[in-house]
């Protein structure tokens, strides 16, 4: 069979075509798959060790759990929202602290002192055989 440029280029032109459709439907799928992983929970750590540390904190996740006074787990975003440093449970464990501007919150990650304007993320927590799960 003899092919003319012509028709081999309209053939190629359309085999393009199909392959960037089929990439960009692969892609979606791909994020599709992200996000239903990202609402599943994960593991932070273990009952034992939040218990002898007073709080569990994940550097991935960039989340920590801790026991509010009633003794409720918290999960908050570390994050603070003023300038995105990373909050720590200050040495009497009663507030979390900023370390860049000193921006202050709640054991249950409400703002009680700014320069920050809003409280920090809570995410859903639980235990499971001794593991700490946080939904991020």
């Amino acid at each position: 069979m003899n092919m003319k440029r012509r028709e081999f280029m309209g053939w190629m032109t359309m085999g393009a075509i199909v392959t960037s459709v089929v990439g960009c439907n692969a892609e979606t799928g791909a994020n599709s798959d992200q996000e239903e992983t990202s609402n599943e929970f994960q593991v932070i750590g273990t009952v034992d060790e939040l218990e002898a540390e007073g709080s569990l904190t994940d550097s991935t996740t960039g989340v920590i759990v801790l026991r509010n006074a009633e003794g409720e787990l918290i999960a908050l975003d570390r994050t603070c929202p003023h300038q995105s440093c990373a909050v720590s449970l200050d040495d009497n464990g009663e507030t979390l602290t900023c370390p860049c501007h000193d921006s202050q919150f709640t054991l249950e990650g409400e703002l009680v002192d700014g320069p920050a304007q809003t409280d920090l993320t809570n995410y859903e927590v639980k235990t499971e055989d001794n593991e700490v799960l946080v939904k991020v």
